[in-house]
């Protein structure tokens, strides 16, 4: 069967949610930082892409497609880009002119144009000093000048633009200076709680108030003494996963693959994965448990857990999670506020379990 060709296109005009097999040079004009939306938790990165006739696009990509692609669409660098979703945009949510809008998803194709290849120009800016910004402010009266930033906004880091590139020399020089206004502006206290040594145990009636002292979007970690328990003796223990980074995959087990996300050959191997409940007498914690955490408590290994997966096997998982539940473990939980405010994560992670030793023998 012949393969088909895509149309180079040179206008978005031209591409619509009809279009098939279609092709065009874009360049990435500006790109937004990782957000989480007002009334969703999932999260989405916005970009503005221009074509060869300086059409202005907005692209949006969510979720997890948004670290499969952290590696590529630099700003001011262009690309060919197809495959992309087309779709109408809202007008409540339009900031260009053009009328659809494209989600880059795992199906879009996205390639670097050939260095050999005439680069498309980036945009051009009017830039404003700061003494001249009073002409732009919204009022008359008598106030002092100051700048904030709104949702919309989008800051560039390092542009290659001459601007920047002057800018970047006065830092340069001005090290010193500016190393000790940031030194004087590192006035936040850290909470209390926050600090919790390695070591110290938290019960876990008092989680939920340690979690409130921290700071928000915070990542930490935090030890309880507990037993594991699991409920759900059907749950799969396993995941299929690439070898080299531990993302799960569709390929079935000793599968030959290129991953997705570390972008490296690789083979498919399963990894454990439980769903327990941290009971230590004072309340039980949701969490999730991975690879090897999973292997030292169970005292069996991921390829053990796939063959006995099924209900023929309830007995030998019966088995193992009652040996589980019968010690104590100290065990050493990630508390990632940014995730657990989201609704589709509400289980602690475990980075380690260490047994507890029983002093009374």
């Amino acid at each position: 069967m012949a393969l088909k060709m895509r149309t180079v296109y040179t206008s978005i005009k031209d591409i619509t949610p009809s279009t098939r097999d279609w092709k065009i040079k874009m360049i990435v004009a500006e790109k937004s930082p990782k957000r989480t939306g007002q009334r969703s938790p999932v999260k989405y990165q916005s970009l503005t892409l221009i074509d060869p006739e300086g059409n202005r696009l907005q692209a949006t990509i969510f979720d997890k497609d948004i670290n499969s692609r952290k590696d590529t669409l630099h700003i001011f660098q262009s690309y060919y880009i197809s495959n992309a979703y087309v779709k109408p945009l809202d007008p409540k949510y339009r900031i260009e002119t053009h009328e659809y809008q494209w989600i880059l998803n795992a199906k879009t194709i996205i390639e670097e144009v050939p260095k050999d290849e005439e680069q498309l120009e980036p945009p051009k800016y009017q830039f404003i000093p700061f003494n001249e910004l009073d002409a732009y402010k919204n009022s008359i009266a008598e106030i002092g000048l100051s700048l904030s930033s709104r949702p919309k906004s989008k800051f560039m880091i390092n542009p290659v633009i001459p601007e920047a590139t002057s800018l970047q020399e006065w830092a340069a020089i001005n090290d010193l200076l500016l190393k000790s206004i940031i030194a004087k502006s590192l006035t936040y206290p850290f909470a209390s709680l926050s600090s919790v040594g390695i070591r110290e145990i938290i019960k876990n009636c008092d989680v939920a108030e340690f979690i409130k002292s921290l700071q928000p979007m915070a990542k930490t970690k935090f030890w309880i003494k507990a037993k594991i328990i699991v409920v759900d003796l059907r749950q799969i223990f396993f995941y299929m996963s690439c070898i080299g980074c531990n993302k799960g995959t569709g390929y079935d087990y000793n599968d030959t693959f290129l991953c997705y996300h570390c972008k490296h050959q690789s083979i498919s191997q399963p990894r454990c994965r439980a769903y327990v409940e941290l009971d230590d007498g004072t309340g039980r914690l949701s969490a999730v448990m991975f690879g090897e955490v999973v292997e030292e408590a169970f005292g069996c290994s991921a390829v053990e857990l796939m063959n006995h997966t099924g209900d023929e096997h309830l007995s030998y998982i019966e088995n193992l999670v009652a040996q589980v539940s019968q010690n104590e473990w100290k065990v050493e939980l990630l508390v990632d506020l940014d995730r657990l405010n989201q609704k589709q994560y509400k289980n602690f992670n475990v980075i380690s379990i260490e047994a507890v030793q029983d002093d009374t023998k």
